[in-house]
């Protein structure tokens, strides 16, 4: 995953076509359930992807995960496009360390 972000760094449309086609379902599963509506959940992966193409220059530079920064930025947009249609924040998984570390 990390080499096809930085061939997408480097402008190679195949590399990219490659990496959209391995992660366009996990990223349209995870804005959707954000969303919780399939139609915008197809926007906000597009913007995802057109976001990765841009900036994966200076995500290569970082040296990054790749995986990890695909899935942060569709969980930004996914938040931001929440708050547009609703003005509010999805709820946030319940926090399991807590508990462990009180203890």
């Amino acid at each position: 995953m990390n080499d096809l972000v930085k061939r997408v760094a480097d402008r190679d449309r195949a590399a990219f076509g490659r990496l959209y086609r391995r992660l366009v379902r996990v990223v349209f599963i995870q804005v959707c359930e954000v969303v919780r509506r399939p139609s915008v959940a197809v926007a906000v992966t597009r913007a995802v992807f057109v976001e990765v193409w841009q900036l994966a220059p200076r995500c290569a530079a970082g040296q990054v995960d790749g995986l990890a920064w695909v899935t942060a930025i569709a969980d930004r947009r996914a938040v931001e496009r929440l708050r547009e249609i609703d003005g509010r924040t999805p709820p946030l998984a319940p926090d399991t360390t807590s508990s462990s570390v009180a203890n």
